[in-house]
């Protein structure tokens, strides 16, 4: 039997590369579905550890020296002109390649016409004598319309489901059951949030009154059909449970997977992770930012370990995250920050305080939640006090989607829910000022 990994005290006979194979096919196909990619998540799956059956990679397992077991699934992907498919594959382990040129590359150059020329011309171990189409790879793979940033997004989502299946599958072999998923469903998170306003239920204040009119509106709306959300809330509106009570009632009247909150300052995200995990549960919510860390050692509670091991994948239904993890991962190539994209798919993802968006990167940010809305079944919601007129650059992006307000009559709001009043008093003294 040919291996892809080798023994362990469980499985002392080691994992046969079929078995590793057909494991990562059939969780890859699951992850692509999602987006309509279900073909060609099997196909990756079921190509990328081709190389394995090489006599060197075998001889590797007993201590031999690395070898390139890549470029191998590569190379029978492109023969069935899987090309997409191909570059995830050569770069499922060192990262997603720069593609180059076919023409002008060399033996010598690191992208991905580089490297399968190099196989072509003898460069890598012989797999095909072991390998002799063991499995067959299927060839009714969908193939994306988009061309340019929407091809380099959709090869960015489909190389997640792959890298994604290969960590879980090996870990399975590995470790066993390692504690994923199993969590409660959206339906019952919605329940717990609906169990938590009640007792909001009529108010007698004003500034109640009006709260809870914001939030009624976004739990009547939330039966709305995906797209891009605007939730305009002025400061003491209550946004902050009204934006998840939308999320939570839209993603079960959608089908949707999971909740994803971007928040920009690290000084707001624990705040609000914390008003999320007393109302949907400790085990629920999961943050994934620079201030915080969890331990996957064997010193590490249950929580704490499904949390680590949620912060690989966002597999957990509701994910607290910051703008600068969030979007660093959509431009990511390594496997370690992209395993994370598939499970963006079919989620509601709510940018909190979008007005701080950064101008800089505004395009690429834009880009990315259009494409996410547009073809990945995705619903943005830009959630702050003072909105962005962001409407006419998500047209140009994207010629059809319409942004819709959730918050019931915006200027009332803000008229209803001022604090403060501005009023010019010309020059006046400490004493004075300080009597007012």
């Amino acid at each position: 039997m040919l291996l892809a990994h080798g023994a362990t005290d469980e499985h002392p006979e080691g994992q046969s590369i079929e078995a590793h194979l057909k494991g990562t096919g059939e969780l890859a196909e699951t992850f692509a579905a999602e987006f309509g990619a279900a073909a060609n998540g099997k196909l990756c799956g079921l190509a990328h550890d081709i190389g394995k059956y090489s006599d060197e990679f075998q001889l590797r397992l007993r201590g031999g020296k690395k070898v390139d077991h890549a470029t191998a699934g590569a190379i029978e992907c492109f023969k069935i002109k899987a090309a997409f498919e191909a570059v995830c594959v050569i770069g499922h382990h060192s990262g997603l390649p720069n593609v180059g040129h076919k023409d002008a590359d060399t033996t010598e150059s690191q992208t991905f016409f580089g490297r399968k020329l190099r196989a072509e011309q003898g460069g890598i171990p012989d797999y095909r004598k072991n390998w002799n189409g063991h499995i067959a790879l299927p060839q009714d793979y969908f193939r994306p319309s988009g061309r340019g940033f929407a091809t380099a997004f959709y090869i960015r989502m489909l190389y997640s489901c792959l890298v994604d299946a290969d960590y879980i599958d090996t870990e399975t072999f590995m470790n066993g059951d390692a504690g994923r998923g199993n969590y409660e469903p959206l339906s019952a998170l919605c329940d717990k949030l609906t169990a938590y306003i009640s007792k909001w239920n009529n108010p007698t204040r004003e500034i109640d009154i009006l709260r809870q009119k914001i939030l009624n509106s976004c739990i009547e709306k939330a039966s709305a059909p995906r797209g891009i959300f605007s939730l305009t809330v002025p400061t003491g509106g209550g946004k902050t449970v009204a934006s998840m009570a939308f999320a939570l009632n839209h993603a079960v009247a959608n089908s949707m997977k999971r909740i994803i909150y971007v928040i920009p300052y690290t000084s707001i995200i624990e705040q609000n992770a914390k008003v999320f995990r007393d109302i949907l549960g400790q085990e629920n919510v999961v943050e994934h930012h620079s201030s915080v860390s969890y331990e996957l050692s064997e010193n590490a509670d249950e929580l704490e370990y499904r949390s680590a091991l949620a912060t690989e994948n966002w597999d957990a239904p509701v994910i607290v995250t910051t703008a600068v993890q969030f979007f660093e991962s959509l431009y990511a190539n390594r496997s370690s920050k992209c395993r994370k994209l598939h499970n963006i798919a079919n989620s509601v993802i709510i940018f909190d305080e979008a007005q701080t968006l950064p101008q800089d990167y505004l395009l690429p940010c834009l880009s990315a939640i259009a494409q996410l809305v547009e073809h990945y079944h995705v619903t943005s919601v830009l959630c702050t006090a003072t909105q962005p007129t962001l409407a006419p650059l998500f047209e140009r992006l994207a010629p059809g989607l319409t942004q819709r307000e959730i918050c019931p009559d915006v200027a009332g709001m803000y008229s209803a829910l001022r604090r403060t009043e501005i009023r010019d008093l010309g020059c006046i003294s400490t004493d004075e000022l300080c009597s007012r």
